[in-house]
Order: structure tokens, then C-alpha cells, then sequence
């Protein structure tokens, strides 16, 4: 064994909810991993929900300033996409709970405002920022700063074309010789 370790336990301990994250639903608590598994998101990561499509769909609507038409050109061409991300969404909640108290938890039958409560106060917990993830889809306001080049001058060492040898510049010992 060598003598460095990463432990990826230590930080586990660390977190607020070591033993889960508690949530009290219809006079239970349920368990949720301390940490978000990397498999949680798989769901909405199909290929048949297409997020990234969607995504882009509603970015482009957003710029042309037509979220409402968006939508409902969104729910025509996509009629599957209610039930598929509800199915989703069930599907993270499995992977989250796990079957036994995925079934307990589905009994309660939680409302939708549950559900959008539950998912904002675990992303929260996880510290998962979509949004960061993705970009941001408008861009920067004016009155930033701006970059400026390295070198105001260019210099013959550049190759002319690419993937050729860069030329290198006589040294004073070789131009003296």
C-alpha cells in the first residue's frame, strides 16, 4: 500500500446529514442519501425526454422573447413529455430511496407542490446548481471589462501555416558566426 490515501469517506462524515437526509411526509420520515449518487440524474438524462433539446428549445425561446408560445409548441411536437418526465422524476426518486421506502413514499401520495418542494430543498442539500451546469443563456450586461492581447506586436516565430516548424530567430551567436 502506498503511503498516500484519498479518502473519500472523510468528507462524507462531514456533511450536514451523515446518516440521510430526513424528509417528514403523511407523518414519516424517509431517507435520502447524504450525498447525490452519480446515477440519481440518469433518468432525466434519456435519450427519449431529450432535456438537452428541450433545453435549447426553451433558450431559443427565451431570446425571441416567446416562452408562453414555447411551451405549447414545446407540448404539441413533444406529446409524450408530460408522462415521460414524470416518469423521470419517479424514476429518480427510486434510484434516491430505493424500492422499499420508494413504495412507502409513493403511498402518501405526494402532491406536485411536494414534489417542487422536496426537489428544491434537495438540490439545495446536494448542492447541485443546474444552471451552473448548463450556462448561462443570455449573455454578460454591458460594463464589463474586456480582454485585451498579450503582445501588441506579432513576431516571426509563428509559423505561416499550421502544423509547420516554428522558425526560430538567429541568436546573436550564430548571426556573429
Amino acid at each position: 500500500m502506498t503511503d498516500i490515501l484519498i479518502d473519500l469517506d472523510a468528507p462524507k462524515r462531514e456533511v450536514a446529514y451523515p446518516d440521510g437526509i430526513p424528509v417528514l411526509l403523511g407523518g414519516e420520515v424517509f431517507t435520502f442519501p447524504a450525498e447525490l449518487p452519480l446515477d440519481a440524474l440518469d433518468p432525466l438524462l434519456a435519450g427519449n425526454l431529450d432535456l438537452m433539446g428541450i433545453a435549447a428549445q426553451v433558450i431559443n425561446d427565451e431570446k425571441n422573447n416567446n416562452i408562453a408560445g414555447g411551451i405549447v409548441d414545446l407540448l404539441l411536437t413533444r406529446p409524450h413529455l408530460p408522462r415521460t418526465f414524470l416518469g423521470a422524476m419517479r424514476d429518480v426518486y427510486l434510484r434516491l430511496l430505493g424500492p422499499d421506502q420508494f413504495v412507502r413514499f409513493a403511498d402518501k401520495k405526494p402532491s406536485i407542490p411536494d414534489y417542487v418542494r422536496l426537489t428544491k430543498a434537495l438540490i439545495k442539500a446536494y448542492g447541485v446548481n443546474l444552471g451552473k451546469l448548463s450556462g448561462s443563456p443570455t449573455s454578460p450586461a454591458d460594463g464589463g471589462t474586456t480582454s485585451s492581447t498579450t503582445s501588441p506586436t506579432t513576431t516571426s516565430a509563428t509559423p505561416a501555416t499550421s502544423g509547420g516548424a516554428p522558425v526560430t530567430p538567429p541568436t546573436s551567436e550564430s548571426a556573429a558566426s
